[in-house]
């Protein structure tokens, strides 16, 4: 089930949407263009999350970023087109109607601070990983997680591969993301006695889905703009 659209549009643009999604864009076209594999690898691993250089004050030289600052940097990294595209994917989706209800600069921090949350939870099962952690996935799953919160029954627009064909359907946001939650906590501890808690390979980080989904569940009441100050979000809906 793959969302494409939210059925309400806000009165507003979605500035820090937008924002978010260039800078990755941006980003990604700076690894692409490194002159070589070898420079490309140099380049993430300067601004990806290692937890056991986090964990043990490991500091790499400039111009990598220093380790704490990773928990931010490692937001704005992907491993594929594709791993770009659907995180970018689900952020325009879902993000909008979560800006209007923060405002652009709340969103940000709300946004980044859901991220710093997934890496911290990801790091709390696998402190000693010298994997390089990338991605923007913690920070999305906290703009799920607001989303299932506050828009509940807001309509999604879903693509439902059947074969070889697309099938198009509206449903209620709480399955959505309902059903992509509950693959990550299945994926996430089903496997804690093994592969979660390796000191090898790489893969999908769950935990730092799971972290940044409970994070924007538990913290978006904190960057919520007040009743007075919220003007919305208006909208008109799409038939």
């Amino acid at each position: 089930m793959i969302p494409f659209r939210s059925a309400t549009r806000t009165g507003t643009f979605p500035f820090a949407v937008a924002a978010i999604v260039l800078v990755n864009i941006w980003v990604f076209i700076r690894e692409v263009d490194c002159s070589s594999d070898e420079a490309r690898v140099r380049f993430i691993n300067g601004f990806a999350l290692i937890p056991y250089d986090l964990t043990h004050g490991v500091a790499l030289p400039p111009p990598a970023a220093p380790a704490l600052a990773t928990l931010v940097t490692s937001q704005f990294l992907h491993a594929s087109i594709l791993h770009l595209f659907f995180n970018m994917l689900f952020l325009i989706v879902f993000g909008p109607l979560v800006e209007a209800l923060c405002g652009h600069v709340r969103f940000t921090a709300f946004y980044l601070w859901c991220g710093i949350l997934g890496n911290l939870a990801q790091i709390s099962v696998m402190p000693g990983s010298h994997v390089p952690g990338i991605g923007a996935s913690g920070a999305i799953a906290g703009v799920l997680g607001a989303f299932l919160v506050r828009f509940p029954t807001e309509r999604i627009g879903t693509i439902v591969p059947i074969g070889c064909f697309p099938l198009f359907v509206r449903v209620p946001a709480v399955l959505v993301i309902g059903l992509w939650a509950a693959l990550q906590f299945i994926h996430g501890f089903a496997p804690l006695s093994s592969d979660v808690l390796s000191e090898r390979g790489g893969g999908v980080a769950y935990f730092a889905h799971i972290g940044g989904f409970l994070g924007g569940i538990l913290f978006i009441g904190l960057f919520t703009k007040s009743r007075r100050s919220r003007q919305g979000p208006r909208a008109r809906s799409r038939h």
